[in-house]
């Protein structure tokens, strides 16, 4: 994996979004009514907000992703259950790692992982899961959950969730 980074070429500049900023009382609300508790997500994955003042990706949870300690990329997800896009992530020019490349929530893995789609799954299951950014999964990311002894792949319930869930495990 170092040698597949470095190939990538010297890290890039991060480029955050703008209008992060604490949990507003309408993050805590959609938190809640998904049945999060606000305060273990603030502390532990280190989730903000960004509220009006975020431009396309106003209202929304900022979620960064973390690699060995660092914020090397970050990705978003709509407070709005209407909203047809849920994610939102970094553009590639955004990253200083590509997220498809790592693995979200790994930095608390040692000997096992629950290999799952999207940061959300990775906070209800808790440290030990492990996110691929939705059901397209990387020959990168393979690598990096074949490191680990014991690996569970717990995608979707949902027909095309499972066969991607099948399709990882094969490989």
């Amino acid at each position: 994996d170092a040698e597949k980074i470095r190939k990538l070429g010297p890290p890039k500049k991060l480029i955050l979004p703008k209008g992060i900023g604490n949990l507003a009382p309408v993050h805590v609300s959609y938190l809640k009514s998904r049945n999060f508790d606000p305060e273990t997500i603030q502390k532990l994955w280190r989730v903000q907000g960004i509220g009006q003042d975020g431009g396309r990706l106003r209202w929304r949870l900022f979620i960064p992703i973390h690699h060995m300690g660092e914020v090397v990329s970050w990705t978003t997800r709509s407070i709005n259950p209407n909203h047809a896009v849920r994610y939102r992530s970094a553009a590639a020019s955004e990253e200083r790692l590509p997220h498809k490349t790592i693995l979200y929530g790994e930095d608390y893995c040692k000997h096992t992982v629950i290999v799952c789609e999207g940061p959300t799954d990775v906070w209800r299951i808790g440290p030990g899961a492990v996110a691929t950014f939705g059901t397209g999964f990387r020959t990168a990311q393979i690598r990096r959950i074949a490191k680990y002894p014991v690996r569970v792949v717990c995608f979707d319930g949902d027909p095309a969730g499972q066969a991607r869930a099948g399709q990882l495990c094969d490989r």
